[in-house]
């Protein structure tokens, strides 16, 4: 297997999320790449949750820088590099391993997922029997509620991390404090 790959090909297969890795001889990270676009544009489009396609160009960024950062690198390093499966970390297809460590990750976004697909299903089924300002009311809700929640969140992971730092230059500060009385 080598890194030095027609370039013409190599930009071509690059344009197809996942195709590139596999042109560079890295199936499982290719087959990971296109596997999670088809999986996102068929959830995405099948439940209706459309939020879903917006991923899809980080995806695809994310295939076309990383085939070409592969062309690039030197030969000891392209060799070096293991073909594995992404998102899957060390448990590679352990299924059972790989939910256990991230199982409050996965239930709150079940819980999520859920939630949308009822309210789209709910919506769906009475939305007809609504008067027009009634649609246009939950229409707006609808496009406001997830950039409210969106932001809550972000704001939310700032405090926690502005937390965490004061925390951190606490600790610092008692151990030089322990260090100097030690003395």
């Amino acid at each position: 297997m080598t890194n030095k790959k027609n370039g013409f090909w190599t930009f071509l297969f690059s344009l197809i999320p996942g195709a590139g890795e596999m042109y560079m001889g890295f199936f499982k990270q290719g087959i990971s790449l296109m596997g999670l676009c088809v999986l996102l544009t068929a959830v995405g489009s099948f439940l209706g949750i459309d939020v879903l396609i917006l991923f899809l160009p980080l995806i695809w960024f994310y295939s076309f820088f990383h085939v070409h950062h592969l062309r690039s690198l030197p030969p000891e390093e392209f060799h070096a590099i293991e073909d594995k499966f992404l998102f899957c970390g060390k448990y590679d297809w352990d299924l059972g391993e790989m939910t256990a460590n991230r199982r409050k990750i996965i239930a709150i976004l079940l819980v999520v997922v859920g939630v949308i697909l009822l309210w789209n299903a709910a919506m769906s089924g009475i939305r007809w029997m609504l008067p027009d300002f009634m649609n246009e009311l939950i229409w707006r809700l609808e496009s406001l509620i997830p950039r409210v929640v969106i932001a809550i969140l972000i704001l939310y992971a700032g405090i926690r991390m502005l937390k965490g730092k004061k925390e951190d230059v606490y600790e610092a500060e008692e151990e030089m404090d322990d260090r100097q009385g030690g003395e």
